[in-house]
């Protein structure tokens, strides 16, 4: 996921969209492979019982980092954004228009009729977008760190013969655990 992120945020004007193809589709492989591993690891050690709360729980968290998420990531954009536009010579409800929004601002350069102002507007939300490329790619990685540094190593153990009698009629669990 996170070279997929790194990919995206090598994303300029001159990018196509065979490039823009590939970056998401490596950050989807990158999610698809993470998403079911992380929520087997937050529920998968949960009894019969409780695997319906835990379920529910993991659904709540869920919403909420992505509401929370996409209200930090959003900010980095808009930041990002407005830090490269450069509208002093703009009357100010055309600078305000342009500040608002990219769509705002490729509204203003259209009317103005103005390519320099649609460059800008363009180069200024893609140095927002790597921004929250860099920031989510870094996430990402910090994420794989701490999984690999927290979450309990599991294996299924080899049939070699030296499994003791009984062992499988024991949970599951006890004989990952063994």
């Amino acid at each position: 996921m996170a070279a997929g992120l790194a990919i995206g945020a090598g994303t300029g004007l001159g990018s196509s969209s065979g490039y823009a193809a590939l970056w998401i589709t490596v950050t989807g492989l990158g999610l698809g492979i993470a998403m079911p591993s992380a929520m087997n690891a937050a529920v998968g050690p949960l009894t019969a019982e409780r695997s319906a709360s835990g379920g529910a729980l993991m659904s709540a968290v869920r919403q909420v980092g992505a509401t929370i998420g996409v209200a930090v990531l959003g900010t980095l954009i808009s930041n990002g954004y407005t830090s490269r536009l450069h509208l002093g010579g703009l009357p100010a409800d055309a600078a305000s228009a342009a500040r608002s929004s990219v769509a705002g601002g490729v509204a203003v350069a259209q009317r103005l009729g103005s390519t320099t102002l649609l460059d800008m507007v363009r180069s200024a939300f893609i140095h927002g977008m790597d921004i929250m490329l860099w920031t989510c790619g870094g996430i990402a990685v910090a994420s794989a760190l701490l999984a690999l540094a927290f979450l309990p190593r599991r294996f299924t153990p080899a049939d070699d013969g030296s499994a003791e009698p009984g062992d499988s009629q024991r949970p599951r669990e006890a004989q990952l655990r063994r």
